[in-house]
Formats: structure tokens, sequence, C-alpha cells
């Protein structure tokens, strides 16, 4: 018979999250698992298997405790256990977030319902941009669109759905959420260029914006890392696609002002490849 272990339900914040405290260590715990809040009272005492739980997070550092203290008081529980649900789906996908999410998100979720209710929404510009660099991501908060909705009768927006998928990538990458949206911005701007110097308007929601964005971002995260590839095509696409590779010059030297990153001939010659690719297609 497998040893079931003792808490005590501080606050049942819906059908599937509680907030307990974990009675053999004597620490406050966050536990998804489905039903496990299912007819739950503050107070009762409740014995689990592993089994019966699907993410565990324990309230161990004070600052994390009381800052989670203060938004148990000023947020509607069932807010935070929809936060912990979409959570916990997402550790599922990428293993362990850092944990200032189950702050962020439970926050960002109960400010955008609020707005709702007002007939507020806050537009999002990068939307095309997350669901092309982030498209994991973005489907964890499609899936939290559908469990808010069936848990708190509300229907969220695309735009809120993006924010959710911002929220995400940036506790994956441990990074503030206004961190990842200068990333964003910063590509966009990159792409703005390329738009401007061929005269063009890319859709943003296709295959060909999608490739340059996700070749862009990769690109920037390798020269940030001090990373190098070799183009073994270099002098090729320097002697046949001048134009595409002087543009790539006008990007690069932007790239050199703003984030104070040399981009080298090899990159330079892999951006001049995609503008030649985008010259080429039926934008």
């Amino acid at each position: 018979m497998k040893k079931k272990r003792k808490y005590i339900v501080l606050k049942a914040l819906n059908n599937n999250v509680i907030l307990a405290k974990d009675i053999s260590l004597d620490e406050e715990i966050v536990l998804v698992g489905k039903g496990i809040g299912f007819g739950k009272r503050d107070g009762n005492v409740v014995h689990l298997n592993k089994e019966d739980i699907e993410k565990t997070f324990y309230l161990s550092d004070p600052k994390t405790k009381n800052k989670y203290e203060q938004l148990m008081k000023g947020t509607n529980r069932k807010v935070i256990g929809v936060s912990e649900e979409i959570i916990a789906i997402a550790e599922k996908e990428f293993g362990p977030l850092n944990p200032n999410i189950h702050i962020a998100l439970a926050d960002h979720i109960g400010f955008s319902l609020e707005r709702i209710k007002m007939g507020l929404e806050i537009s999002n510009p990068f939307i095309y941009e997350i669901k092309a660099l982030y498209p994991k991501e973005y489907k964890i908060g499609e899936i939290g669109q559908g469990i808010i909705k069936d848990r708190l009768m509300f229907t969220i927006p695309e735009s809120e759905v993006g924010f959710i998928a911002l929220h995400i990538h940036s506790a994956r990458e441990n990074k503030l959420v206004i961190d990842a949206i200068q990333d964003t911005k910063f590509l966009m701007s990159l792409i703005n260029i390329i738009e401007e110097d061929l005269s063009i308007k890319l859709d943003n929601s296709g295959l060909v914006y999608s490739r340059l964005i996700n070749h862009l971002r990769a690109g920037i995260n390798r020269m940030e890392e001090g990373k190098h590839i070799e183009n073994p095509l270099l002098d090729v696409i320097k002697e046949k696609f001048i134009e595409s590779y002087v543009l790539a010059e006008k990007i690069g030297v932007y790239i050199n002002k703003e984030k104070n990153i040399h981009v080298l001939d090899d990159e330079l010659g892999y951006i001049a490849l995609h503008i030649e690719r985008i010259k080429n297609s039926n934008i």
C-alpha cells in the first residue's frame, strides 16, 4: 500500500489546486492535481499519494512566500487557481520555470479580467511575432484561454493569450516580461528596415515572415553568446546577391549601434540569403 502524505488545506483555489501546509515538512505548498480541491474547505486535512499530485510549488523562500501571501489578499483565489493550472501545464512541457511566474502570471490574469469587466482591452502589437517566435508558449496560452473560460466564465481575447505566452517564455528564459517585449520590439525594428528598403509589407502571419524573424532571433542569440558559425557560401552570396548583402550590412550596423555587437560577415551572409528569398517570393 502506497504511503499517503498529510496536508492541511489553507485555501482551496479551485477543484484542482490547493494552497496547503505539508505537515511533515511544516512548509506551505501549492498543489495541483485533478480533483484534489473538490469539496475541500479551509482547514481540512487531506491525504494524497504522489500520483494524486501533478505539480508542486513550495513557498520555502521567505520573499516568495510574502509576495504570494500579498497576492492571495488582493486577488480572487479562483484566478490564482487557473494561473497555477496553466503554470503546471507549462512546466510539464518545458520543465521548471522561474518561480516568479507564480506571482506575475496570476497578477496579470487578475488585472486583465478587471479590464475586461470594465470594457477595456489593451492591444498586443506583438501578437504575430509572439506566435512566430514562441509557438509552444502560445499554444499553452490557448490552453490557458480555455481553462479561464471553463473556470471563470470569461473569454479572454487573442491579445491576452499572447501576453500569457510572453510570461511563460520569460519564465523559461529567466527574464523579466518587459525584457522579452523589448527583444520582440527589436526584432520588429530589424524587419521594418528590410520592409522599408525593399518597399514591401510582409505578411506577418505568413511562413516567410516566421522564417525571417526566427532566423534573426537565433542569429542575435548566437552573437550575444559569442558563438560563431561559418558560412561556406559567403563569397558566392557577396558576388551574386550584392543588393541583399548591402541591406544585410545595413542591418548589421543597426544591431551594432543598438546592442554593441559586431556582426560578422558570416552572419550577414545568412541574413542576405533570407532577404534574397523574400525578394523572390510571392509576398
